[in-house]
């Protein structure tokens, strides 16, 4: 019974990513480009002029999404991502317990060296 749980368990997580992180993005994507085309672009005449299909209008969004959104990421990468990291190391409990181990041994070595 316990195989079949963890295995279902598993299972239940790779789902999930699966969704999550791959399909999920490409289908929210699909859907910002199937709405924003049929609300704004089929309703402003001069935006209709210059993307009269829909395919025309995702190679643009295309061309213009993947360099904005990989521009962010790499912002985010290089100024945001060491502080989120942060933040979830210190809500670990395995973390915080080697933090007070570490300040529990740094303070011994401090002890020893000014008495030595």
């Amino acid at each position: 019974m316990k195989k079949i749980t963890i295995w279902l368990r598993r299972r239940w997580m790779e789902f999930r990513w699966g969704h999550g992180v791959y399909l999920a993005f490409f289908l929210s994507f699909i859907n910002f480009l199937l709405i924003t085309y049929r609300l704004l672009i089929e309703n402003v005449p001069s935006l209709n002029q210059w993307f009269p299909k829909l395919r025309l209008y995702a190679i643009f969004m295309l061309a213009i999404y993947i360099p904005l959104t990989v521009t962010i990421g790499h912002i985010h990468r290089k100024k945001q991502l060491k502080i989120d990291q942060t933040l979830i190391a210190e809500q670990n409990p395995y973390f915080a317990e080697i933090l007070r181990r570490l300040d529990k041994i740094e303070k011994i070595l401090k002890e020893e060296k000014s008495d030595g």
